[in-house]
């Protein structure tokens, strides 16, 4: 509901941001005299007007589909509120006697008990001669649509509603989880477009794409400015795992569940996971390695190969836009550990770890490892490149990371697939696709340095 909500109002805001850039135009030029408009500011102008009518209708549209979603709520609560009707006997007496109600789309189960049970029941379905017997099963096929995998008449049939978030709520308990960091938007249609900031420069006049504020004296004119924005579009990629299950397997229907609960949503896990990081954006997100706002660290003249050294660190965190590092993290290969471990800084004739955990007020090195650096929390995950390697340490906020999510997990179950194997498959689908935020990195108001909120370290070989 949280992100409905977020989603709604931010389609009402970006409408209210097109229309002020139109009112800002038309100020500018009736300030010069109410001169008429150049082509290019014609051009603007309509395309401001054109973007804010077609957000303001997007927003209304998706207001009154919620509204209708409610009645229709509130409809099917009064009609289940209604059970038990009073009859009128033929002699003068009454009876309350209870309305049969068909409960089976009201049950995210479908009448199933786990999705075992399911799993079983499919599988029963598909022994040669025996038919599809269960009834719990004929109503899915009915019900389902699509993709032959999830017709019973080709052997398929969808899964049961409860089951889907099962595996959706496995996916998002998985501790390396990356989504949870990353500026989520659900995606109604095909892909969903809206205005980004284009700045690239910190510097006056080029802020938020020349956004500009001005001290004035008294009963003096404010000058306008006229932002200038980039179209951001988020086109989610369908991503599919098609899993085989062993028929011994699914005769355990107790364990059938835990194992698609692990493999399934890890793997889709793993592939999001990798994408944000280094997707290549063809067919897939595109991954903060390969952003246009990331800065690459040079590794340090002489720099032996396969090392990471303290000078890197800190001029990675040095190129990390303030605002940023809150909320932001190391994400390291494993193979790193040992470098960063070794880390020290020299003061005076000696020195003292980089980072490391405190515990009580005082270091414990042996009761848990150091995982901060800099004060910033470190990540170890599978997704970096190997040491020594562009992306074997990444020092991102991912909150600067636009996710766009079409629907959940959709999933189905053939028992003809594999049928000479003796296995069942299931097909588990994802649509996803995220991007930067930023386009470039940012050059600052007084430095020399160009900043981001992502950065990572040049090959050292």
């Amino acid at each position: 509901m949280a992100s409905a909500v977020r989603n709604l109002n931010d389609l009402l805001a970006a409408s209210a941001r097109a229309a002020d850039q139109a009112q800002a135009l038309l100020t500018l030029v009736e300030s010069e005299g109410n001169r008429d408009f150049t082509t290019e500011e014609e051009t603007l102008f309509t395309e401001y007007l054109n973007q804010s009518k077609t957000l303001k209708e997007e927003h209304d549209a998706e207001v009154a589909s919620d509204q209708r979603a409610a009645a229709r709520r509130a409809q099917l609560e009064e009609t289940q509120a209604s059970l038990g009707t009073v009859l009128t006997l033929p002699r003068g007496g009454t009876s309350r006697v209870s309305q049969v109600v068909d409960r089976f789309y009201l049950d995210p189960k479908r009448g199933f008990a786990h999705l075992g049970d399911q799993a079983l029941a499919i599988y029963n379905a598909g022994i040669p001669g025996r038919g599809i017997a269960d009834e719990r099963l004929l109503k899915i096929q009915a019900a389902a649509t699509g993709m032959n995998v999830a017709q019973g008449s080709q052997g398929g049939f969808a899964l049961a509603p409860a089951f889907s978030m099962t595996l959706w709520d496995g996916m998002n308990a998985l501790p390396d989880n990356l989504m949870q960091f990353c500026d989520q938007y659900t995606v109604e249609g095909e892909s969903l477009t809206f205005p980004a900031n284009g700045e690239t420069s910190r510097a006056t006049g080029s802020r938020f794409g020349g956004v500009r504020g001005y001290w004035i004296a008294e009963a003096v004119q404010i000058t306008s400015s006229i932002p200038t924005l980039r179209r951001m579009k988020l086109e989610p990629q369908e991503l599919a795992v098609l899993v085989y299950v062993t028929d011994k397997l699914l005769n355990s229907t107790t364990a059938i569940e835990q194992y698609l609960r692990r493999a399934a949503a890890d793997e889709i896990m793993f592939l999001v996971n990798d994408a944000i990081i280094e997707g290549n954006g063809v067919g897939q997100p595109s991954g903060i390695v390969t952003a246009g706002s990331t800065i690459s660290i040079a590794k340090e003249t002489g720099q032996a190969a396969n090392t990471i050294t303290l000078e890197n660190i800190n001029k990675m965190y040095a190129r990390c836009h303030a605002r940023a590092r809150r909320g932001a993290r190391w994400f390291i290969n494993q193979d790193c550990e040992p470098q960063l471990e070794a880390l020290s800084a020299v003061v005076g004739t000696g020195g003292i770890p980089v980072f490391m955990n405190l515990a009580g007020g005082s270091p414990n090195l042996i009761e848990a490892p150091p995982n901060r650096l800099k004060g910033l929390p470190i990540m170890p995950i599978e997704y970096c490149s190997t040491l020594g390697t562009v992306g074997d340490i990444i020092l991102a906020n991912l909150g600067y990371y636009a996710l766009g999510i079409r629907g959940g997990i959709d999933e189905a179950m053939s028992m003809h697939l594999r049928f000479d194997y003796a296995e069942t498959a299931f097909r588990f689908m994802f649509a996803v696709d995220g991007e930067s935020w930023l386009a470039s990195a940012i050059t600052p108001f007084k430095g020399t340095n160009t900043l981001s909120p992502s950065l990572t370290l040049a090959t050292r070989a």
